[in-house]
C-alpha cells in the first residue's frame, strides 16, 4: 500500500510535467502567430541598403538588380502531386530508391544503388533507365508549363581513399557520368538546367537531385558583379 507522501510527490511530478507540457505548447504557438504575421518590407531593406552604403561609403545599390525578396526555391509541399508521381516512377522501376531531404526540405533528394543505374564495370546505363529518364523528363516539363523552373542533378557517390583502384574508379565513373549526362540531355532536359558530379564519402550511391522554383533564378556571376560595381 503506497503511503500518502508517496502519492503526494507522485501527483505533483505529474502536475510539473503536465505545467512544462503546457508552457512548450505556448511557446509553439506563440512563434507560429509570430511567423504567421511577419510580413517583409522593401522599403525598409531599401533603406538598411543605404545605411550601409552611406556609413562604410560602400557601393550597395548594384546588389538591387539581384535581390529578391520573394522566396525564389519553391517549397516541395506545394508541388506534392509532381512530387509523388517522380516518387512512384522511380520506385516502380528501382525499388530500392530511397527520399532523403536537407534540413530546408526544399529540395527533392533521391538516393539508389549504382548497380540499379549501372550493371558491374559497364560504362553505359542499365536495360530500361533510358526511359526512366525520359518519363522524368515528362514529368519536369509540366513546371515548365506552369510558368516554374527547376534543376537537376546527378551525383555519383565516391570514396575517400586515395589509392591506385580509386583512379581506374574515377576513370569509370567520369565515364559514366558523361553517358548519363548525354542521356538527360536527349530525354529533353535543357543543358543549362543540368549538372552532374561527384559526392564524396558515400560510395556505392548515386543521387538524383531536382530544385525548383518559382521563378529563373538570378545567373550571378564574377564578371557580371564587376560590371554592376
Amino acid at each position: 500500500m503506497l503511503g500518502p507522501l508517496f502519492r503526494t510527490r507522485r501527483d505533483d511530478g505529474d502536475r510539473n510535467y503536465i505545467a512544462l507540457l503546457s508552457l512548450k505548447l505556448l511557446l509553439l504557438a506563440f512563434f507560429i502567430m509570430l511567423n504567421a504575421i511577419s510580413s517583409y518590407e522593401e522599403e525598409k531593406a531599401r533603406a538598411v541598403l543605404e545605411s550601409v552604403n552611406n556609413t562604410f561609403r560602400g557601393d550597395a545599390s548594384h546588389m538591387e538588380r539581384y535581390a529578391s525578396f520573394d522566396q525564389a526555391l519553391d517549397n516541395l509541399d506545394d508541388k506534392a502531386d509532381l512530387v509523388t508521381e517522380i516518387e512512384r516512377l522511380f520506385e516502380t522501376t528501382i525499388p530500392a530508391v530511397e527520399r532523403e531531404q536537407g534540413s530546408t526540405q526544399n529540395f527533392l533528394r533521391l538516393k539508389l544503388p549504382v548497380d540499379a543505374m549501372f550493371l558491374g564495370d559497364e560504362v553505359e546505363l542499365a536495360s530500361g533507365r533510358e526511359l526512366l529518364l525520359k518519363r522524368l523528363a515528362q514529368s519536369l516539363q509540366k513546371l515548365d508549363a506552369e510558368g516554374s523552373y527547376y534543376e537537376f542533378e546527378f551525383l555519383y557517390g565516391t570514396t575517400a581513399r586515395n589509392t591506385d583502384t580509386q583512379v581506374v574508379s574515377f576513370d569509370l565513373i567520369l565515364k559514366r557520368l558523361e553517358v548519363t549526362a548525354n542521356e538527360v540531355l536527349t530525354a529533353g532536359i535543357p543543358k543549362e538546367r543540368l549538372a552532374v558530379g561527384l559526392q564524396p564519402n558515400r560510395a556505392g550511391s548515386v543521387f538524383v537531385v531536382i530544385r525548383i522554383y518559382d521563378q529563373v533564378p538570378p545567373n550571378i556571376t564574377f564578371s557580371s558583379y564587376r560590371e554592376e560595381r
